[in-house]
């Protein structure tokens, strides 16, 4: 009768050792990140455009290695990664944490920018301009001054106040108008003079005669709608009223009448978005002459780190 086989001794206790040297170096193994590499990667998914990978490696950076020299700009980073990633209130609560250090440096400098441009960014340009005058309070040097004022001309362009703008880019020290081509963004804001508006008031008073107000606007067809159908509707309620139909002609007057408001607002609002869309092309037309701006901040083996960051 056959005996079933078994494994020799020797090469048991060699699958035994196997498996023992696995379990060990399994469990024993370790993976050791040290600050530089740790900040070299979550610095490559910024620059990656990973956004939410780089806000997850710099805080990992921030929390492993509380005493690096880097801590402040990599908060910092953190604050980019939320504003690019279109995060602007929580860029705002990160860059506002930094304008507090209470030794201020490039970083909260630029921590006052951006916090600047994130309140921009959410529609709260009064606020905007409060950071920049708050910059300039506390930090008085010639080129963080320049940079706050320019930053403040932007926001002027941007709600459309001309003159407020010219005035901030002027205020721009004369060692650093050639830095900003406060030249050109001058001679191209003088022509603020020349953007053709129309008078909602001119639109809504034209438009007591149907159809005025958009031929003042230029919007011919428009012009001969509002005049047709405000016609065809008074002659109608008159013939109603001229007959004994004066149920019909009541309801043709009424409807009638919500026609002729119409025309009158369509002709005040189309006034407005005139404007509007002149105002608009005149700033996009400003926002060539926009640039970018850098900045520095300090490293570990005392050198400096350049920022870019584009303008909106």
């Amino acid at each position: 009768m056959l005996q079933p086989t078994t494994p020799r001794r020797p090469v048991r206790i060699l699958a035994a050792a196997l498996i023992l040297i696995a379990t060990a170096v399994h469990c024993h193994a370790q993976l050791i990140i040290d600050a530089d590499s740790q900040h070299r990667f979550a610095q490559s998914r910024f620059d990656a455009g990973a956004f939410d990978e780089a806000l997850v490696e710099f805080n990992r950076f921030i929390h492993f290695f509380p005493s690096d020299p880097r801590i402040l700009q990599a908060r910092f980073q953190t604050g980019m990664a939320n504003y690019y990633a279109g995060r602007y209130p929580a860029a705002a609560a990160i860059f506002n944490a930094l304008t507090g250090e209470p030794a201020p440096g490039a970083v909260a400098s630029d921590a006052f920018f951006m916090l600047s441009r994130s309140h921009a960014r959410q529609g709260m340009l009064d606020q905007a301009m409060i950071d920049l005058h708050n910059l300039m309070a506390l930090s008085p040097q010639a080129d963080i001054m320049d940079r706050a004022r320019y930053e403040l001309g932007w926001l002027h362009v941007d709600r459309g106040q001309w003159r407020l703008a010219d005035d901030a880019f002027s205020r721009i020290t004369p060692d650093n108008q050639a830095r900003f081509q406060i030249g050109g963004l001058k001679q191209a804001l003088s022509g603020s003079d020349a953007i053709p508006s129309k008078s909602p008031l001119t639109a809504g008073l034209l438009s007591i005669v149907p159809g005025g107000g958009q031929l003042y606007l230029k919007r011919y067809q428009d012009a001969v709608t509002a005049l047709l159908i405000n016609t065809g509707l008074a002659w109608a309620a008159w013939e109603s009223f001229d007959n004994d139909l004066n149920a019909l002609g009541g309801i043709i007057a009424f409807v009638g009448l919500g026609f002729y408001s119409g025309n009158i607002y369509g002709a005040v609002a189309g006034a407005h978005k005139f404007n509007q869309d002149r105002n608009r092309e005149f700033k996009q037309h400003l926002n060539q002459q926009r640039q970018l701006s850098w900045s520095l901040a300090p490293t570990p083996a005392g050198a400096v780190a350049l920022f870019l960051t584009i303008d909106f």
